[in-house]
C-alpha cells in the first residue's frame, strides 16, 4: 500500500505540473513530508495529512486504497470522469471507449 500511495502522489503531482514545494503549500504540509511520501517513507502519516494531500491532488482519500491495478493517475482520472456523468451518458461513453480499444 505504501508503494501505491508513493507512486500515485508522484504521478499525480507531475500530471498537474506541480513541484514538491507547490504541492506541500497547497496541502498545508511540509516539503519534507511530500518528499518522504514519494520515496516510500510514510510509516507514520496522519489521515488528516493524507486527506489534505489527496485534496490538493484532486483525488479522494479512497484513491490511495484502490485496487492496485486501478491506481494510476490517468486511470483514476478516467474513472472519476465516468463517475461524474449521468448513468445513460456514462454507458454511451464507456461503450465508445471500448469500441475504440477494440479497433
Amino acid at each position: 500500500m505504501q508503494n501505491v500511495i508513493s507512486k500515485l502522489v508522484h504521478q499525480k503531482r507531475q500530471a498537474l505540473d506541480l513541484t514538491i514545494e507547490q504541492l506541500a503549500e497547497r496541502a498545508g504540509v511540509s516539503v519534507s513530508l511530500i518528499s518522504r511520501i514519494e520515496r516510500g517513507e510514510l510509516a507514520n502519516i496522519s489521515v488528516n495529512k493524507l486527506q489534505a494531500i489527496a485534496t490538493a491532488l484532486h483525488l479522494t482519500l479512497g484513491d490511495f486504497f484502490a485496487d492496485d491495478p486501478l491506481t494510476g493517475a490517468h486511470t483514476l482520472e478516467l474513472i472519476a470522469y465516468l463517475k461524474s456523468l449521468p448513468e445513460a451518458q456514462r454507458e454511451v461513453i464507456a461503450e465508445s471507449i471500448l469500441k475504440i480499444l477494440k479497433l
